[in-house]
């Protein structure tokens, strides 16, 4: 009783932080926000209080954040360091998560798929959610105890099932019947099964020629200019850009000062200094090294090894010093070093090898660094403003970079990485506007708009290298299926074998005999699905192709086919089915997301956020 009164106790604290957590990942259904509706932009969409309306249902900014926040979170328990990118990879995550959640929560409204009590209290007692079975309140030795669980259910203290009641009978039961109703499409035959069961156990011993662009020669694979212009013209609607904008920037990378190289050696001479006056190398190795494997418990030890294991200062110094010395500080890329040579020896090979241990003082930017280039950057802002970008460059005789022709949904700039600001601050700027001080985790930035490129399409040279390379594709393919025609014909019109072809032609990447699963690929092949397809629909002896791969066009001969083992399949066949469901399952799903997504009408407003 002393579990269930103590279950009682939190039951309000949990049911309700479990269910505001499995509200914002679960994979369908979803809350949403509402806004103000003001006559500003985008059809009477206010930025400030809507960051999307989705079918005209209004999202909040601040709904969308939790969803942020909750993916960010998912990042640290995981141990994920959180920057610039994981932040957008946070974002993106987010949006499709909320894309997905409010247009399957509106098909559950527009196909009025409801639920009953007696559904309620149905699937509360045989069909319980994630977020409950996943409580440790309901678990014994990390798995769900039903009985646990059921005995919380028949004992409840107060109304602390309310809102879980509410959740399954307005989300989850709906939400669950909609993908039953999905479900409903999905036909799985006899003979998938079988097929399913061919392609995971059945061996096929092949004899196949592959050829590839190492057969086509290259006039042959290589698009002409006026090949290229024609394609360029013919499919000009496909290449037109949103406005585009150009900037150039000035940059203070954020990283460690002479003044910091130097503390840190400073600080390394003293523990070298320390550590030879008698104070013991393993304590100040736990105190003081910032080497990440030391874990502040291995005394720096960094065991045997040969020369040429460690970057060349530290090896050089190491294997120079007697058994028994200290030495230092050695500068290497990764910091200064405190080097204690325990112990040298030769392996059964005659190599030197050394026992040793270290401290690593690593070179860090110092806050009074940090604080000296926001300065820097702050007095060229303020010159920048007052007498021009251009005259503020030159007066603090700094360099320049570009970032040119991009729009308004991207994120990088080129020779900075992630900084969003940067993008936001060209859209919303005036020609020759320059920039507040903007960062990221590496950099100091202040940017000056230079150009404002209207609605179009991209010129001929922007987009050449992309055609170039769909052409040449494209030219690659018809090749090699000409040349595998050829092929064919050739062995048709002989009395040569398919091996014997291969041992006769040169640039043909062939194989003889061998033996493969359909999953597993044959030698250069790989897998392809045209050439499964084939197989499964032919028999021993027949030569097949051309059929098309990755890198070519593949003819293959159908030597044999290992014998189908009924009790293997009967053994197979449950977990067989349930694999296709699945597979069958998500795809479907998606192909519905998919057209929902399309149809639907989305006004998205985070440029005004991010």
């Amino acid at each position: 009783m002393a579990l269930m009164t103590s279950m009682r106790e939190r039951m309000h604290v949990v049911l309700w932080a479990l269910l505001a957590l499995f509200l914002l990942s679960m994979t369908i259904g979803g809350l949403v926000g509402g806004a103000n509706i003001i006559d500003q932009l985008f059809g009477n969409v206010n930025p400030q209080t809507t960051i999307a309306r989705i079918n005209g249902e209004n999202i909040s900014p601040d709904n969308f954040n939790n969803r942020v926040s909750q993916q960010l979170q998912n990042s640290r328990s995981a141990g994920q360091n959180i920057n610039d990118f994981q932040l957008k990879r946070a974002r993106d995550a987010a949006w499709d998560q909320l894309l997905q959640d409010v247009l399957v929560s509106q098909a559950v409204e527009r196909l009025n798929i409801t639920a009953s009590d007696e559904e309620v209290m149905f699937h509360l007692e045989n069909n319980p959610p994630p977020f409950l079975t996943q409580n440790q309140s309901f678990q014994t030795d990390g798995s769900f105890d039903m009985s646990k669980y059921l005995q919380a259910l028949a004992n409840p203290d107060g109304n602390e099932w309310a809102p879980i009641e509410s959740f399954m009978k307005n989300t989850f039961i709906p939400n669950y019947k909609l993908q039953k109703m999905l479900d409903e499409s999905i036909v799985i035959t006899e003979d998938d099964i079988k097929t399913e069961f061919i392609k995971r156990n059945i061996n096929f011993t092949l004899t196949g020629a592959h050829i590839t662009d190492a057969r086509v020669a290259k006039e042959d694979a290589k698009a002409t200019e006026e090949e290229l212009k024609a394609e360029y013209e013919k499919t000009r609607s496909d290449h037109t850009h949103e406005g585009l904008r150009s900037i150039t920037y000035v940059s203070w990378k954020k990283e460690p000062s002479s003044q910091d190289t130097n503390s840190a050696k400073v600080l390394a001479t003293k523990l070298m200094k320390r550590a030879k006056s008698g104070e013991d190398f393993s304590a100040l190795a736990n105190e003081y090294s910032m080497d990440p494997g030391n874990q502040n418990v291995k005394g720096g030890d960094l065991g045997w090894f040969k020369q040429g294991r460690m970057v060349e200062a530290f090896d050089e110094a190491a294997f120079k010093a007697k058994k028994g010395e200290i030495i230092g500080p050695v500068e290497s890329n990764f910091g200064f070093h405190v080097i204690f040579v325990r112990d040298n020896r030769k392996d059964e090979n005659g190599d030197k090898e050394v026992l040793a241990s270290h401290i690593l003082i690593k070179t860090e930017m110092s806050p009074s660094t940090l604080a000296n280039l926001k300065k820097d950057a702050t007095l060229f802002s303020y010159d920048a403003q007052d007498d021009g970008f251009d005259k503020a460059v030159s007066d603090h005789g700094l360099a320049t970079a570009s970032f040119e022709k991009f729009d308004d949904s991207g994120y990088s700039v080129t020779g900075l990485g992630g900084l969003r600001a940067a993008i936001r601050f060209a859209f919303n700027a005036k020609l020759d506007g320059v920039s507040d001080i903007l960062e990221n985790n590496q950099y100091f930035v202040v940017c000056k708009l230079d150009s404002i490129i209207p609605a179009g399409y991209k010129d001929y040279e922007e987009v050449r290298s992309q055609i170039e390379l769909r052409l040449n594709r494209e030219k690659v393919r018809q090749a090699t299926l000409e040349e595998a025609n050829n092929l064919l014909i050739k062995l048709s019109t002989s009395d040569m074998t398919l091996k014997e072809l291969i041992e006769s032609e040169q640039n043909i990447d062939g194989f003889k005999e061998e033996s493969k699963t359909l999953l597993q690929g044959f030698q250069t092949i790989g897998r392809s699905h045209f050439v499964n397809g084939a197989l499964l629909d032919s028999e021993p002896g027949k030569i097949l192709g051309p059929l098309e791969t990755n890198r070519g066009h593949t003819i293959v001969e159908l030597i044999d086919i290992a014998e189908f083992d009924s009790t293997a399949y009967e053994d197979q066949k449950e977990k067989l089915r349930e694999l296709i469901f699945t597979r069958k399952q998500n795809g479907y799903f998606q192909a519905w997301m998919d057209e929902l997504k399309e149809n639907a009408d989305i006004v998205d407003n985070r440029k005004f956020y991010f």
